[in-house]
């Protein structure tokens, strides 16, 4: 399971941190779009929401690469990922739809692989500090 985690750690933190610093100061062309997704995509670009999500892909894969702050990378990343899912899911019809694909099934491994890291978050029986 180790060597199964480290090529998702690798492959997730890569994605997200090529993708995020794209956002970022962006170096790959888009997709040319219309409709709902280009609307949505236009609110997002001119308020600057977008910053935010490329900064927090990029700190998110930064985390995840680093090994030691995966738990939070993934905190960061999550978020991220259902939007992904949701963007294309309904805003393109499903078109696009696999790399949210991948980057969830990735984070899933992870978060299975890292659980013990997660068993604050996981509890059902949480009780405040003392």
């Amino acid at each position: 399971m180790k060597i199964v985690a480290l090529i998702c750690r690798i492959l997730l933190g890569l994605a997200f941190v090529v993708f995020g610093a794209n956002i970022l100061h962006p170096f790959m062309k888009q997709p040319p779009m219309s409709g709902l997704p280009l609307q949505f995509m236009m609110v997002v670009a001119h308020t600057g929401w977008m910053k935010i999500i490329g900064l927090c892909q990029l700190l998110g894969g930064l985390a995840v690469l680093s090994g030691g702050a995966l738990p939070f990378g993934l905190c960061l990343l999550c978020p991220v990922t259902v939007n992904i899912l949701c963007f294309h899911l309904f805003l393109m019809g499903g078109a696009g739809i696999a790399g949210g694909v991948i980057a969830t099934v990735l984070e899933l491994i992870l978060i299975y692989a890292y659980r013990g890291s997660f068993a604050g978050i996981l509890t059902v029986k949480a009780s405040p500090t003392a």
